[in-house]
């Protein structure tokens, strides 16, 4: 498995977070979301993987549910790969 985090701008409340995370789940080979809720500011989204996540498809999704996501993903010891 592996982990990723991502920026998300745009989020102001859980109905917000309920939208991105169910559009982010659908995702092919998603095992897991989390998502730090920053209201205003960029939240944190750590997807949890079968493999690296396509940055094309995880914008699309983000974007679908009415944000915006970072650039690239964000730098981190959470992008490591994690045993299972």
């Amino acid at each position: 498995m592996r982990q990723t985090m991502y920026g998300v701008r745009g989020l102001t409340c859980g109905a917000c977070l309920a939208e991105l995370m169910e559009r982010v789940r659908s995702m092919a080979g998603v095992r897991s979301v989390e998502v730090d809720l920053v209201d205003g500011g960029e939240s944190r989204l750590v997807l949890t993987t079968s493999s690296t996540p396509q940055h094309r498809l995880v914008r699309a999704a983000v974007e679908e549910a009415g944000f915006s996501l970072s650039a690239r993903p964000v730098p981190s010891d959470v992008s490591a790969e994690v045993e299972r």
